[in-house]
């Protein structure tokens, strides 16, 4: 008698497009702050840094342009996105009122699961900062937001979100430890945390918006500072 066999579908990997890997290098440049906002992006440079031609390139900086990473203007060329600092205070805004919605969201769904994944998430955001590791106390704060967001079970909320996810990295890199300390930041983190595992749920939504409302204190602080400096080397 005749074995069967069973024929199973295998998905290939497909490697990366030189441009989805221009992309991923300037994007995690831009959100990790090691290229300043406004800072021009050559082409020409950037193709030489990585020792390839410059289409890829420049599809890859169009690219970041949609995700609002990258400003093209013609004639000009491309720059770092920067934002006047109204701009940063209408974004936190917007990121309060998405926020809460998810916590409530997130808490109606898997209050247990959500408060164990931020407790867990604030124990490492301690030890990053007792051993001075912003880069990796910047990360833990994304992935902070980032369980709120996801747990919340809205998949409407979380592209929202993700809209304007990069263009707060970047922000973050630039003001961690320089204007509110890294402390009062991660002060806050623990303390939603405990009013949640206290079931004080309208405190820990007042003390979210209180906390993304400091953040956004830092970034228009950090933003006219920078305008301060454009005026003077202009001058």
């Amino acid at each position: 008698m005749a074995k069967s066999s069973a024929v199973r579908a295998t998905r290939l990997e497909r490697p990366k497009s030189l441009t989805e890997l221009v992309k991923e290098h300037v994007r995690t440049r831009i959100t990790n702050g090691e290229l300043m906002l406004g800072e021009a992006l050559s082409e020409n440079v950037l193709a030489a840094q990585l020792g390839i031609s410059k289409t890829p390139v420049r599809e890859a900086l169009l690219q970041l342009k949609l995700e609002g990473l990258v400003d093209i203007q013609p004639q000009r060329g491309s720059f770092v996105f920067t934002m006047a600092p109204e701009e940063a205070a209408e974004l936190c805004q917007y990121r309060v009122i998405l926020e809460s919605a998810a916590l409530r969201d997130a808490l109606g769904n898997d209050e247990a699961g959500l408060v164990a994944a931020l407790e867990a998430n604030v124990r490492r955001m301690a030890k990053a900062v007792a051993e001075d590791d912003m880069p990796a106390y910047r990360r833990l704060d994304t992935e902070y937001h980032h369980h709120i967001l996801t747990r919340a079970g809205n998949r409407y909320l979380t592209l929202a979100h993700e809209q304007l996810e990069m263009r707060i990295q970047a922000l973050r890199a630039k003001v961690t430890s320089k204007h509110r300390t890294v402390e009062d930041s991660l002060a806050e983190h623990q303390n939603i945390v405990k009013l949640l595992k206290a079931h004080e749920k309208t405190k820990a939504l007042s003390l979210l918006g209180v906390h993304i409302r400091a953040a956004s204190r830092d970034y228009q602080i950090m933003l006219q500072e920078q305008a301060r400096g454009r005026e003077k080397r202009g001058g």
